[in-house]
């Protein structure tokens, strides 16, 4: 479970931007005779970086990237300054508008994988600004969100207490592929973590304490070492981890060992550092920045931390259990300091002795470059502040810096303006970097990723008065701007190309293609299976020569040859194919870059242009076509005029060509393709789920005449939400069955409709839990003859076993977004739960929804389940596990909650959800099932993770009560948690054992003193109860320690909580403690009772001289000894607290030896300042002591 957490919990962003198709392929591979039956040229109509051609495109796809609104209040000539993305939040905007005189307090954060969030006070705002699910334009101001769409739902957390505030720089939200909602980690500034896996539930949250004392100012995600690293103001690093530990997610820490010298133990940098350098004394190191430098091979992270010092590079390896200080380096900020002294004041010489006053205020590290803000002031010689970047890069022992830029922004330096002058940041674009202060932005041209002198034209300005930039960050190549009034800002020189932003971010997402993987051997298709239906096909009256002659693309030419293959010409065969992977794997002609995966593209276009093929002998589609001759090539097409004839008829076609590509050794040479930012899919996989959808087709075809009405409405708004409508006498229906690529949409619109239904009653009735049971039926009865149609034919979709391990197994049926159906599956059992188990009282009907829902949850968990098996050996395997887990837990969860405790054995013994198995016996009250569990799951460790269980609830006693029966389970529990061994000894008579373990326990307990109370007392009591042993030294101890904890006891909640003390749940304090909240000057209550408990604790301090004179000058600092009527010394001195000490302690029998130091120890005391000094006192600390020795004088002595 400690393994990595790498994807989901730290943050891995993902590049691609909004859009429509993941593949891309150059515009030359597609069939350019194919045209829209809705007017123009399909493959004149592609996106840049866009393969996919489909007859039922429109204008939609073709939307502009840039926008020409003008954004009042943001003076700008030569840049375009655009809104990005949707409106903010309205809780969002009330926070920023609303503030109040808190409003300078209020931060955010813009970061490049969509996610933005503000922080007030302790709320934390979250937001998804940019879906980077999706590639193609960013989404702008005025773009409707489809229902269901989180773009712009803002979810608000709860951040930890902190004396310090928060600040968005110390949180991070992180959401990666199949995760339903995004996660978030947040650090306080006094160190306080919290995690949430899902920030759609606050109070699902874990803590964690991490090196009270500092001051916590950045978060860095680490998603090699799978962690976090949090940094203080004084560079002192904590690596974070979440961890899984019997099924709850935990923090783990680790403090980085700081360096063991003065700069990490490289000695030779030392002179050099002093030389020139205003160390400030023993003043602690300030950070500037820190940032990932780079991920190697072999699994290691450098991270490079600067400082106003010195710049450390980490080396963090072993899951960031391993860390290695390669070496700091203070030469780089005697360099930059020597530069500014050189280009700004022109000092040559060390001797001109010239003193600046140098402040780094950002660093950014970019394709291995690194790049420092610094600013330098130069008292002696002007008030104003000067400005330069400098650019540096890491070598094996020291950062080499390259260039330093000195900038033409200067501003006028004082104890009012500093802080103006100190705000200026950066960020870096790929031909810009981006100078910021809260109102201006300063665009400086980057050449060869140097940034140049001059600044641009103009300086972008945000003039309202509340209007300040909060945050700034890269995403997909454009530079964003959060604005307090405007929300997120871009900005653009006026001469940027739109298409180039579609160029830059054509990232292939995972939205429509996912792969699977199928462990079987090839076969040929039955040919006995496709007869009778073969005559309708239109690919059997093709002409081979004619498509091999006509159609010089790599596309139109696997076409001819797959046309060969049909006609038993192998001869033609081998020969096209050969020349075809020749041209794919050979260079190009014009000098272009190879492309890896041409012939994956190819492929995977041939195959969706046979399911897309539109029905050739149609005259519908012919008078919508008019007189193109797209089709004429069309592979997939058939001749008839049922529906579900052609789509039998392309199911065959399919096989046909699936065997081709075996059969020809093409399939061999098919790799994968890019699907997103961090995913390769294999084509075999992508071709599977082609054929997949058109068995769902077929399916649902086939049941439309059992619910024609439901699945009518369903299509229509499935065509709908894809922007089509049909054209002169075509249908809905016709369009829909030919769009097969995008036919999983079909479920959520069913799940919609039963929305739709539910909010149109008044109340939930029998009807409404029919309807649902009707919608379940036919989502189910379409699936499974998917997952047959998987299983029959897994040989025709196998992986080779040397690339089974490389590639990862997502099933379009398990993906999550509009790509898969796992979404809409969820969505259906929530419907089901809601509005039909718990709403209907029919036994029959409720038993079909549960039996329903029980069968939806299988499809769930099956297809996360493959898909975790497939990366079991990668870095994600952890992450996905702990998705996967949480997920488990909570569909059933559902059935236990709602007593369908057969249901939810059936899913947890399938699943191996051991928490789901303990509950069921424990609801139920079975303990024979529970002992038959621990059986059939020894191997798993089932009876240790039972136990746990119970502990966890707080039922201790259950544990052996519930599993006496099974020593061996019992002993190697209290192997493992030794705190919890004295309840074993109890239970078998061993007294006087679990009286010294209790006694150890209570020894090393230092957070909770009623617990350190508790332990004691059993420990007393476990004493007294061996009464064949003698235990009196031991209980003496314990009583010495009972006795204690009762000073601790007596202690007011006022002086606990002056000094920041838990009152409800105290820690363990020592005896010095207790007596310093007894003396305190703060504990203004304080009289000769509290200072006679700090003189009693004096027998369990270690150095009970010091802190006995430390307690009576306390004693002595609480009175006026110097301002007295000397004639009334004696009524004075008794009014002091420091006789009233002594009178008490003559009341309780004490010697004044034993607790009174000499006199000489105060007349001397450093502690008492220059009193001891003063003549009045002097008199009347005498004329105490004098009268203290007759007062303890004894009777016969007065006599005398």
């Amino acid at each position: 479970m400690d393994r990595n957490l790498q994807k989901q919990l730290y943050g891995v962003s993902r590049e691609s931007s909004p859009g429509l198709r993941r593949y891309s392929m150059p515009a030359a591979s597609a069939d350019s005779t194919r045209k829209s039956f809705f007017g123009g040229n399909a493959g004149c109509a592609q996106l840049p970086g866009n393969f996919k051609k489909t007859a039922l495109s429109n204008s939609r796809l073709v939307s502009s990237v840039r926008s020409t609104q003008s954004i009042p209040g943001i003076r700008s000539d030569y840049n375009v300054v655009e809104s990005f993305g949707c409106p903010l939040p309205v809780v969002v905007n009330e926070a920023l508008t609303f503030a109040g005189p808190g409003a300078g307090t209020v931060t955010a954060k813009v970061t490049q994988n969509g996610w933005a969030w503000v922080v007030q006070g302790r709320r934390l705002l979250i937001w998804q600004y940019k879906d980077t699910t999706k590639s193609g334009s960013p989404p702008r101001v005025g773009k409707p969100a489809r229902r269901g769409g989180g773009l712009a739902q803002c979810r608000e957390l709860t951040l930890p207490y902190s004396d310090l505030g928060h600040k968005s720089d110390l949180i991070s939200v992180f959401q990666t592929e199949g995760q339903q909602m995004a996660s978030c980690i947040a650090v306080s500034a006094t160190g306080e973590v919290r995690y949430w896996s899902s920030i759609a539930h606050d109070g699902n949250s874990v803590d964690l304490s991490i090196l009270t004392g500092q001051e916590f100012v950045q978060l860095l995600s680490l998603p090699t070492q799978q962690g976090y690293l949090a940094v203080t103001t004084t560079c002192n690093l904590v690596f974070l981890r979440v961890g899984l530990t019997n099924g709850r997610y935990t923090l783990h820490h680790k403090t980085i060992k700081p360096a063991t010298s003065f700069l990490g133990g490289f000695g030779k940098k030392f002179a050099s550092i002093l030389i020139g350098m205003n160390t400030g004394g023993d003043k602690d190191q300030v950070l500037v920045g820190m940032c990932c430098e780079s991920d190697s091979e072999s699994g290691e992270t450098v991270v490079a931390v600067l400082s106003d010092r010195a710049i450390q590079r980490w080396s963090l390896s072993n899951k960031g259990n391993t860390e290695n200080l390669i070496y700091e380096d203070g030469e780089v900020v005697r360099r930059i300091r020597e530069e500014f002294k050189t280009k700004f004041w022109n000092v040559r010489l060390p001797a001109d002795n010239v003193e600046i006053d140098l402040y780094l205020l950002d660093f950014h590290l970019v394709k291995n470059k690194a790049y420092i803000l610094a600013g330098a002031v130069n008292a002696a010689h002007a008030p104003q502040m000067c400005y330069a970047l400098v650019t540096g890069s890491a070598q094996p022992e020291s950062m080499h810096l390259e260039s330093f830029t000195p900038l033409k922004i200067n501003k006028f330096f004082s104890a009012k303006t500093e802080e103006d002058c100190l705000s200026l940041r950066f960020v870096v674009g790929s031909s810009h970097i981006y100078l910021y202060t809260p109102k201006v932005v300063y665009p400086l041209h980057l050449s060869n990723s140097v940034p140049t002198a001059e600044l641009e034209a103009e300086n972008i300005e945000f003039l309202l008065h509340d209007d300040r930039i909060l945050s700034a960050a890269i995403c997909s190549q454009l530079p964003l701007f959060f604005s307090r009034t405007h929300g997120l800002v871009s900005i653009t020189p006026g001469d940027f190309d739109g298409s180039e932003m579609m160029n830059m971010s054509s990232c292939n997402t995972p939205d429509l293609y996912a792969p699977t993987s199928f462990n079987a051997s090839f076969g040929v298709p039955d040919q006995s299976a496709l007869t009778g239906s073969t005559n309708n096909l239109h690919l059997f009256e093709l002409d081979p020569d004619e498509m091999y002659n006509e159609l010089c693309d790599e596309v139109g030419q696997l076409k001819a040859a797959f046309l060969y293959h049909l006609k038993r010409n192998n001869n033609m065969v081998k020969t096209i194919v050969g020349e075809l992977l020749r041209s794919v794997t050979g260079a190009d002609p014009n000098g272009a870059p190879m492309d890896a995966y041409k012939l994956d593209r190819i492929v995977i276009t041939i195959a969706e242009d046979l399911a897309e093929d539109i029905p050739v002998s149609d005259p519908r589609w012919e008078e919508a076509l008019g007189d193109q001759e797209s089709n004429r090539h069309a592979i997939g097409s058939s001749r008839s005029m049922q529906i579900i004839n052609q789509l039998r008829d392309k199911i065959i076609a399919f096989q046909h060509f699936i065997a081709f590509l075996h059969s020809s050794g093409v399939w061999e040479k098919l790799n994968a393709i890019p699907c997103g930012s961090h995913l390769l899919k294999p084509t075999s996989f992508i071709l599977s789920d082609i054929s997949e959808k058109i068995v769902a087709a077929m399916a649902l075809r086939s049941l439309q005449t059992k619910m024609p009405k439901l699945l009518e409405e369903a299509i229509e708004a499935t065509v709908a939400l894809w922007d089509e409508k049909p054209h002169g006498s075509l249908t809905y229906q016709d369009i829909f069955y030919v769009k097969l690529s995008k036919i999983q949409n079909v479920f959520e619109a069913l799940a919609d409709i039963a929305d739709d239904r539910i909010a149109a009653q008044s109340q939930t009735t029998v009807s409404v839990a029919h309807f649902i049971n009707d919608i379940n039926s036919l989502v189910l009865d379409i699936l499974g003859q998917v997952f047959r149609h998987r299983e029959q034919n897994a040989s025709s979709f196998r992986l080779s076993n040397d690339k089974l391990s490389s590639y990862e197994n997502l099933p379009w049926t398990a993906m999550a977004g509009s790509a898969g159906v796992r979404d809409t599956l969820t969505r259906l059992i929530d419907i089901s739960v809601r509005y039909g188990g718990h709403c209907v009282s029919e036994t029959e009907l409720k038993q079909q929804l549960y039996q329903q829902i029980f069968e939806l949850v299988d499809l769930v968990l099956d297809g996360r389940r493959t898909y975790l098996e497939s990366v079991r050996d990668s870095e994600k395997f952890n992450v996905l596990q702990q998705q996967f887990e949480a997920q488990r837990r909570e569909l059933i969860s559902v059935l236990i909650k709602d007593r369908q405790y057969e249901y939810a054995a059936k899913l947890a013994e399938k699943y191996l959800d051991f928490q789901s198995l303990v509950l069921i016996c424990d609801e139920t009250q079975d303990k024979d099932r529970l002992d038959d569990y621990t059986r059939k799951y020894e191997e798993f460790d089932f009876s240790q993770f039972a136990i746990n269980w119970h502990l966890r609830q707080n039922r201790h006693g259950e544990v052996f009560e519930r599993f006496k029966g099974n020593q061996t389970a019992l002993a190697q529990f209290m192997r493992d948690h030794p705190s919890l061994g004295w309840i074993q000894l109890i239970f078998n008579g061993d007294f006087e054992r679990a009286a010294k373990v209790l006694y150890e326990l209570a020894q090393c307990e230092t957070e909770f003193v009623a617990r350190k109370k508790s332990m004691l007392s059993l420990a007393k009591l476990a004493a007294f109860a061996a009464a064949d042993s003698d235990l009196t030294a031991q209980v003496e101890k314990i009583n010495a320690d009972l006795t204690l904890i009762e000073y601790q006891s007596q202690l007011s909640h006022d002086v606990l909580q002056s000094f920041g003390f838990d009152t409800t749940e105290q820690k363990v304090l020592k005896a010095e403690e207790i007596i310093n909240l007894n003396i305190a000057e703060e504990n203004d209550t304080a009289a000769e009772t509290e200072f006679r408990k700090a003189l009693e604790l004096l027998s369990y301090t270690e150095q009970p001289y010091d802190m006995r004179h430390k307690i009576w000058c306390a004693a002595i600092k609480r009175d006026n000894w110097t301002d007295y009527d000397p004639n009334n010394g004696v009524d004075y001195m008794q009014k002091l607290l420091f006789f009233k000490i002594i009178e008490i302690s003559q009341l309780m029998g004490h010697e004044s030896e034993n607790f009174l130091p000499p006199m000489e120890d105060f007349l001397e005391s450093v502690e008492l300042g220059d009193l001891p000094q003063q003549k009045p006192f002097q008199y009347l600390l005498k004329l105490t002591y004098e009268y203290v020795a007759d007062m303890f004088r004894q009777p016969e002595d007065m006599e005398v």
